[in-house]
């Protein structure tokens, strides 16, 4: 008797914990929100009149003025994207594609904090362009493997491209020969844009390296710059990325319409665009000595006048990014449409640092580029895709907006092939 009380006890004991664990993280969940704003007010509320203090103090000088503008559009870009990054994890119902759309929600805040802190510290600026360029090979690779982590939760994706014709390629290779059909077309599609995530940060590294050997010929058009070689090898390796997002895309728009791929391929690319078109025309500017150095005594040089109006254009445009990611990356698709518990968030969080995915594919990928692409145990996503698929089915016993019926058939292919002469 006294041996079943005490674990009676016992279990009371861990039920009651429990129970105040749901109580207190149903609480955190629903005022979350509002406490990030409060927060978010009290940073304004100390921010501004500091920052009109040191106007004043300082009589208005242009940089401070220009370190005020930014920072102001810095403070009204973070709290859009930091309300649909916790939105996404208070609804983590589908992680495997919403961890990569919150990667892809994160590149306006780092586009904007690190073109912030590259103004104040522009003695400083070479280390910060280079994360934030970094960052963004990082994000075209989420954005590919969020349409492959799709499709291969909801399709047979092998199978699939069997069936349909070849895809034929694009303007300007038309003469070409088509992609390949089945596996290696995801395989072929997927190297494209796993080549630039190597390529950018290895030619950041080297351009690094330069700079601070003082070597590197920045804004020198001509044979003997790094600068000149490292931006013609970036601007190829990008653009046959983005060609082959382009050609996924083309090849399985109707399974993927769904998840309406093109505004938000539209938002990434439009955030790459104008980042690097605009630093490669203010450098065409101080290569034509229209921008010039400085004359008072310790201003800036033309290369760092350049560089401060490279990143106060990007704070600017990074609010309007916010809002356009906010509502193109939309949380709304992946509210349960059934009462179901919801995830921890605290869990849900963690989820953001685990990187075991990226170091999965990478070692597939290079796996496939030594070795070939024969293997029979892994696939283009670095796992079975039928053990993706039955996962999917073991988490989700409910249907979402996102998954209903007019989108999704697993097995059914003759209602997509339209653009097939094949009789299936």
């Amino acid at each position: 008797h006294y041996y079943i009380t005490n674990n009676l006890r016992m279990e009371d004991s861990d039920q009651a914990t429990v129970r105040w664990d749901e109580y207190a993280a149903r609480w955190l969940r629903a005022r979350l929100g509002y406490i990030l704003l409060i927060i978010y007010m009290l940073g304004l509320c100390f921010a501004i009149p500091l920052s009109v203090n040191e106007l004043v103090k300082r009589h208005a000088e242009k940089h401070v003025v220009v370190w005020f503008v930014a920072g102001v559009f810095v403070y009204m870009t973070i709290p859009i994207t930091t309300a649909g990054v916790v939105q996404h994890l208070k609804n983590f119902s589908q992680p495997p594609q919403q961890l990569r759309l919150i990667r892809i929600l994160m590149m306006v805040p780092v586009y904007s904090f690190f073109s912030y802190l590259g103004m104040i510290l522009h003695k400083q600026t070479i280390y910060l362009d280079a994360m934030r360029e970094c960052y963004e090979s990082y994000v075209i690779y989420n954005f590919m493997m969020f349409l492959v982590t799709y499709m291969y939760e909801h399709y047979n994706v092998e199978q699939l491209l069997n069936y349909k014709a070849a895809q034929p390629q694009l303007f300007p290779f038309q003469r070409l020969p088509p992609w390949p059909k089945g596996k290696s077309f995801v395989i072929w599609s997927k190297r494209g844009v796993f080549v630039y995530v190597v390529s950018k940060p290895i030619t950041t590294i080297i351009m690094l390296i330069a700079e601070l050997a003082g070597h590197s010929g920045k804004n020198e058009f001509s044979i003997g710059s790094i600068w000149m070689w490292t931006l013609i090898i970036d601007n190829i390796a990008q653009m046959w990325a983005l060609y082959c997002l382009v050609i996924f895309y083309q090849a399985l728009k109707h399974e993927l319409a769904g998840i309406e791929p093109l505004p938000k391929f539209l938002c990434v690319k439009a955030v790459v665009f104008f980042s690097f078109w605009q630093g490669l025309f203010l450098d065409c500017l101080v290569f034509l000595s229209i921008i010039t150095d400085s004359k008072n005594e310790g201003g800036y040089t033309a290369e760092e006048t350049a560089e401060t109006v490279q990143n106060l254009l990007i704070c600017m445009e990074m609010f309007g990014f916010s809002i356009a990611h906010h509502i193109v990356f939309s949380y709304k698709h992946y509210v349960s449409e059934i009462e179901i518990p919801p995830p921890q968030f605290l869990t849900s969080l963690s989820h953001l640092f685990d990187f075991r995915d990226v170091r999965t594919d990478i070692r597939t990928q290079l796996g496939e580029m030594a070795y070939g692409s024969g293997k029979k145990s892994r696939n283009s996503l670095g796992v079975s895709a039928q053990t993706i698929r039955n996962n999917y089915r073991s988490r989700h016993t409910e249907r979402s907006p996102l998954l209903s019926s007019e989108h999704v058939e697993l097995n059914t292919f003759k209602n997509y092939n339209q653009d097939s002469n094949e009789n299936i």
